[in-house]
């Protein structure tokens, strides 16, 4: 018999910052997955497990999601098959476009297999081309491994085609409010700063990881908890490992991302990263406040606060390998694709076959071969009505969120 303490295990979990919070908890015992979804915000599997213990041999095999008050009894359970957390995942087609942030990335919603009245925004990133594949199997392996912690926002989902569903991309957890750089017009708080040393220092010293990309367009504050909020691991990586390079260093990130912040001088950092030389902001006698930022100390104790910070981690144990973190976060290479019979022509009425590895397949060739072939085409969204609605398949969807029969037209 597997004994109690070994039983359950949390492959992962969905985590909103003041809740509520949806463990996924893997009962070795009965092979089985049950999401656990709780109102209060629950940064540790523990409390679900401490409560699932309770009911989980009362519960059949067909229960794939339960909802617990705050003392651990059953509010709720669900039997329904979308509910079947054996993979946090999400179908593309599931997805529907809100707005278009940038190349690759969409904000979108969806419905949650925990509940079928609760309506969650998230941000969908992507690729459809090749030379973008390894760039995001790096970011979601990270992100997703991260631990929840109060200061980085939490990974969603993986997303899934709905052909052969195969992974596309991911989402993060949406979080309004605006990024730091965008929505300047707020009070940027001594306590903030603070929490961006906090998150800076666990990723690089507890789990071996370097951001990369630390920049106020990179923050965020969540609006429950007013706490910072980091973001955008696609320059991220292994500190040490393939991906790294020192002169991304996120001290030097923080520094030149405090000295932006409060004078919104940004030409420091105009110039290539090995050229950027934090001395050139720590040096100068005086920060000039920009008259359209406010603070809620004075610029000298966020001097005083980030140049302590600064001499404690150069003058502190250094991670030159990711592997001498305590809790470094290892995750697979991208994964070799499998050989496949290749016929080529020479155009004169001449063929060969020659069997091997094709990393990229152009779509008119699988077209040609009469092979299912996933679509990205969607309309422009200049070109979209108040109410239309699109899928992040590129088809149109109805008010309930489903697809339409109705394919696009170009």
């Amino acid at each position: 018999m597997i004994e109690d303490e070994w039983r359950y295990f949390a492959p992962g979990g969905a985590i909103t910052p003041g809740g509520p919070s949806t463990w996924y908890i893997l009962d070795w015992d009965q092979r089985h997955i049950i999401a656990v979804t709780m109102d209060e915000e629950q940064e540790s599997e523990d409390i679900a497990v401490q409560h699932l213990r309770k009911h989980i041999d009362t519960l059949g095999p067909d229960v794939y999601a339960v909802r617990l008050s705050q003392d651990g009894e059953l509010v709720s359970i669900s039997t329904n098959p979308r509910d079947d957390q054996g993979g946090c995942t999400v179908l593309r087609s599931h997805l529907v476009e809100l707005d278009r942030f940038g190349p690759n990335v969409d904000l979108v919603s969806y419905t949650p297999c925990t509940s079928e009245l609760e309506t969650r925004k998230a941000v969908f990133k992507y690729y459809f081309l090749f030379q973008f594949i390894h760039k995001i199997w790096n970011e979601l392996n990270l992100w997703m491994r991260l631990p929840p912690h109060p200061n980085l926002v939490p990974f969603d989902r993986l997303v899934l085609d709905e052909l052969c569903h195969n992974v596309v991309g991911f989402t993060s957890l949406y979080i309004p409010g605006g990024t730091i750089d965008k929505n300047n017009s707020r009070t940027f708080k001594l306590k903030w700063l603070q929490q961006l040393i906090c998150v800076i220092d666990d990723l690089n010293l507890k789990y071996g990881i370097a951001h990369q990309d630390v920049a106020a367009r990179n923050l965020l504050v969540d609006p429950k908890t007013d706490a910072l909020m980091l973001f955008d691991f696609n320059y991220s990586g292994r500190i040490g490992d393939i991906g790294y390079g020192e002169d991304r260093d996120d001290v030097k990130g923080v520094i030149f991302t405090m000295y932006e912040i409060i004078t919104r001088d940004m030409h420091f950092r105009d110039v290539a990263h090995h050229e950027q030389n934090p001395a050139d902001v720590q040096g100068l006698e005086e920060w000039a406040k920009h008259p359209d930022v406010t603070l809620d100390h004075p610029v000298s104790t966020y001097r005083s606060v980030l140049n302590d910070w600064v001499n404690k981690r150069r003058n502190g144990k250094q991670i030159a390998l990711y592997t001498e973190a305590p809790e470094y976060i290892e995750w697979p290479e991208f994964p070799t694709p499998p050989p496949k019979d290749t016929v080529y022509s020479d155009g004169k009425g001449n063929t060969s076959s020659v069997t091997g590895v094709v990393l990229e397949d152009l779509r008119r060739f699988e077209r040609g071969k009469g092979a299912a072939i996933l679509e990205w085409e969607r309309p422009a969204q200049i070109k979209l009505g108040k109410d239309d609605l699109v899928l992040a398949s590129g088809l149109f969807a109805s008010t309930t969120g489903h697809a339409s029969s109705v394919e696009l037209s170009y």
